[in-house]
């Protein structure tokens, strides 16, 4: 009788750690995917805030934020189910930009991670929570601020009149400014519920 208890539990524990093994597995992939569509996102974007910049000036940089972002956003969180967006500590429109309190932390890591010397590009985090049947695989990707950021998120002396303008009109309560080149200006976050 103790042999085949013995015996059964080791079952079940080596059973529990193959199926450890297939979640660890399953995150890893899920993981991979969350990175490809963050640097997706953040390539799409940069692309179009670059050709809109040198087409029609610094104030299209704002129309590309304001409606092309949010909508590649939504677009990639239908293809995949999973919750996209672009988070900040100093946001410009608190409709779409607060971070949740994990977010939040997540993002004065990555700041501190900058200031002791990480460049922000290579920034990244994960983070599993388990919840009954279903868990939450969470990531986030580091938006370092750039040259081309200054224009909108920079100094006031950084922002031309006519940008600066069109961002007090637009954002009555933005706080997304006085950045500097490097600074993390925010993050894309993805969320995804699964099984």
């Amino acid at each position: 009788m103790k042999q085949k208890l013995c015996l059964m539990t080791t079952l079940i524990f080596l059973s529990c750690g193959i199926c450890h093994a297939k979640e660890s597995v399953s995150n890893e992939v899920l993981i991979g995917e969350m990175q490809s569509v963050a640097i997706d996102f953040m390539e799409t974007l940069g692309k179009s805030l670059k050709t809109a910049m040198s087409s029609d000036g610094p104030e299209a940089a704002i129309q590309v934020c304001e409606t092309i972002a949010p909508t590649l956003a939504n677009q990639l969180s239908k293809e995949t189910g999973w919750k996209i967006s672009r988070v900040s500590l100093k946001v410009r429109n608190p409709l779409i930009g607060t971070p949740d309190t994990w977010e939040q932390e997540q993002l004065r890591q990555f700041s501190a991670r900058v200031l002791s010397g990480e460049p922000g590009k290579n920034l990244d985090t994960t983070f599993v929570d388990h919840q009954s049947e279903k868990y939450i695989v969470r990531y986030m990707k580091a938006l370092p601020t750039g040259p081309i950021c200054l224009t909108c998120h920079g100094a006031e002396s950084d922002i031309p009149n006519d940008v600066a303008k069109i961002l007090n009109q637009r954002y009555p309560f933005d706080r997304a400014k006085g950045y500097k080149v490097g600074e993390i200006r925010g993050a894309i976050s993805i969320q995804a519920l699964t099984q």
